[in-house]
């Protein structure tokens, strides 16, 4: 064998020991992507996470469409509406979105949001806020009064308990109003 020659063997050697290394050391890396792709798949179907870009104000509308089957007000924030959104599509739907958003979703909900209130929308709320405070003075009212009636005797209990009895009945009229 010439110098020439076992030059290009050894290098032809080095060559195909150096690629089956890289192959090797590339095949195991490729198992351990694989495996921890499988294993995130895994932790974030518990967690309930879905694939794909869902908007998380799209949750929001699905617990916000949810509240609104039951004719109730609620106080919840968007993040509170997001999350019960979330539990709705984990439990009620078993982790399939699509399912829960053509439930509890319209197509006009968000745009609905966007536009003016119109007039019997304001005259509704300005209803609702005067009834508000007209609960709050009341109830101001009838707690100066309960101080009073433990410090009174005789005819002039009567007159606080006939009192309060009026504005208990008002009361439960304003609480009704704020209710609906």
């Amino acid at each position: 064998m010439k110098k020439s020659e076992l030059a290009a063997f050894i290098r032809e050697e080095i060559k195909s020991t150096l690629t089956a290394e890289d192959t090797q050391q590339d095949i195991k890396d490729t198992e351990e992507l694989t495996k921890a792709t499988a294993e995130l798949a895994k932790a974030k179907k518990e967690a309930g996470i879905e694939e794909g870009a869902i908007d998380p104000a799209e949750y929001g509308d699905i617990g916000k469409g949810y509240l609104l089957g039951f004719n109730k007000p609620h106080s919840l924030n968007d993040d509170d509406l997001e999350t019960l959104g979330r539990k709705i599509v984990k439990q009620l739907y078993k982790g399939d979105f699509k399912a829960a958003k053509a439930k509890f979703i319209k197509e006009d909900l968000r745009e609905d949001e966007d536009k003016e209130p119109s007039k019997s929308d304001l005259k509704k709320t300005k209803g609702l806020a005067k009834a508000k405070e007209e609960l709050a003075q009341l109830t101001k009212q009838m707690k100066a009064l309960a101080r009073k009636y433990k410090e009174s005797e005789g005819e002039e209990k009567e007159k606080l308990v006939a009192d309060l009895k009026k504005k208990t009945k008002l009361k439960k009229e304003l609480e009704a109003i704020i209710d609906k």
